[in-house]
């Protein structure tokens, strides 16, 4: 099965990519947005492209682990039910901590954003409980 991590933030969108053979995640892309009209092509794009059976989402908790649902993540999640995937919440309380410590590892993401490899970190966790 393939795999789609997402990583929601209210302007930008990390993505990663993973299947249930290898579970690897790769970091693949970050977009920004306005709205979630915006995002409709690109996310229907990445599904079709990519053939993605799943998708797995960061889902924000608390440092002690209670939910931390922001009113926007709560429209993305009944928003992104129209792309007929079926939907995972992956903690992702530690997401944003290994994507900045991945960047210092490897110097060339210093440039770029880190919610690609954020995305990957949540595809990454949802993987090692398979």
């Amino acid at each position: 099965m393939n795999y789609l991590g997402i990583d929601w933030g209210q302007s930008k969108i990390g993505f990663a990519l993973g299947t249930s053979e290898m579970k690897i995640s790769s970091p693949i892309l970050i977009l920004s947005y306005k709205n979630l009209s915006e995002l409709a092509k690109s996310i229907q794009k990445l599904i079709d492209d990519e053939k993605i059976d799943e998708l797995i989402i960061g889902q924000p908790k608390t440092l002690a682990g209670e939910e931390n649902l922001h009113k926007n993540f709560e429209e993305f999640l009944n928003w992104i039910k129209q792309f007929g995937k079926l939907v995972h919440l992956e903690d992702e309380r530690m997401s944003t901590k290994y994507a900045e410590s991945m960047k210092k590892e490897f110097k060339g993401y210093k440039k770029v954003g880190d919610d690609d490899i954020a995305a990957a970190a949540i595809l990454q966790s949802y993987f090692e409980r398979l």
